[in-house]
């Protein structure tokens, strides 16, 4: 089983993002699944949207409006956090709430680059999620120094490492940022504290023999490591290191808190960038956490509650007549019947499912969505 061979506590990307849908797909398929599968009154239903307040986000308001006739009560903040104390005013406005959740990531499918979309009334490029990109740049920068300054060499038949002081805890006290790599002990073999060598060549680092494991990993990849330094790379996996919060001041947001522990997962991650990875992580954390919610708020007792969480893709075409598109990919979902204290969750692979089961029935409107965002093709190859 992989997670027997592969340790790892965050989300599997490509699990996660198994199924793309279109947004006239999706929002059509949760309009059936909200009246079949949960059987709430389309009339006395709220729908209540957890994403970032994102340009690049808009059409989906329209698509909201399309299938439930209003637009969705607002319960998430920046970075498309749950807003737990929105959860009680949103459940006294109908008798079921119906939630669409999960963080976004930008993908421009000119140069097939993720992580960046083009900014309308910006002339140019941002991150997206510009919020989750602040979070997670300290992090990067600091692993990236990490990747180029841990030098791989070969002496004698033995394999070494050579590591900068600042990365064995030994570094000044005007550190760059709060949060600091830490490399674990199994990256070298013996001892950190007595088994290394400083060179008079060069003072702000120290050598040690690589450990046996890590060795054999890189010998499986044919790794060619020779007599002249090599900086390690990607080879540097979240196995290997994680990172302290070094500073007495407080975690900026509880975001960074709770994406803290898992960073060091996160910006190595390999089958995406660590801007997907991140965008995953921070949705399958608030999904669990509005699921906690509304198993522990007395005013949701009586209502019907439907959740669906997973990750928007936003693209631009800049001959649209509304330039913004997006992408949905189902990643979580939950639901409780009214009356019910307890309600049942839903991996991807069981909401994909469900969703499967269901064909969108002609609800548009508001000029057909944009004529349905312009003809937008239903699979876009990313």
């Amino acid at each position: 089983m992989d997670y027997l061979k592969r340790p790892c506590i965050i989300p599997d990307n490509r699990t996660v993002m198994s199924r793309q849908n279109s947004l006239v797909t999706f929002f059509g398929k949760l309009g059936e699944m909200v009246v079949d599968y949960c059987k709430f009154d389309m009339t006395k239903t709220m729908p209540v949207k957890v994403e970032c307040p994102d340009e690049s986000q808009g059409l989906k308001i329209l698509y909201f409006i399309g299938t439930f006739g209003t637009s969705p009560f607002v319960g998430g903040k920046l970075g498309a956090e749950l807003d737990t104390k929105a959860i009680v005013p949103a459940s006294h406005h109908a008798e079921n709430l119906v939630y669409v959740m999960g963080s976004h990531t930008g993908y421009d499918h000119k140069t097939r680059t993720w992580g960046k979309i083009y900014r309308e009334k910006e002339g140019g490029f941002s991150p997206c999620c510009g919020k989750l990109a602040g979070v997670i740049g300290p992090y990067l920068q600091e692993y990236e120094y990490a990747k180029n300054s841990i030098n791989l060499f070969k002496e004698e038949g033995r394999v070494f490492l050579e590591i900068p002081n600042r990365l064995l805890g030994i570094h000044s006290s005007d550190e760059p940022y709060s949060a600091k790599l830490c490399l674990e002990r199994f990256l070298i073999r013996g001892n950190a504290e007595s088994e290394g060598v400083m060179t008079a060549e060069d003072p702000r680092s120290v050598i040690f023999e690589i450990h046996p494991n890590l060795q054999h990993a890189l010998e499986a990849k044919k790794r060619n490591i020779t007599h002249d330094p090599a900086p390690i790379g990607d080879d540097l996996t979240g196995d290997y290191f994680k990172y302290l919060w070094i500073t007495t001041a407080p975690f900026p947001d509880n975001i960074t808190r709770r994406l803290h522990p898992l960073m060091h997962q996160i910006v190595s991650s390999s089958d995406f960038p660590p801007m997907v990875t991140v965008a995953n992580v921070q949705t399958w954390i608030e999904f669990n956490r509005f699921v906690d919610a509304i198993h522990a708020i007395p005013d949701v007792l009586s209502k019907g509650v439907f959740g669906v969480s997973g990750l928007t893709v936003d693209l631009y075409f800049e001959d649209r007549t509304y330039g913004y598109s997006n992408v949905y990919y189902p990643q979580y979902a939950f639901f409780k019947t009214p009356g019910q204290r307890e309600g049942i969750v839903m991996g991807p692979s069981e909401i994909n499912n469900l969703m499967d089961s269901y064909t969108p029935k002609q609800r548009l409107s508001i000029d057909q969505i944009l004529e349905c965002n312009d003809k937008a093709d239903e699979k876009i190859e990313l």
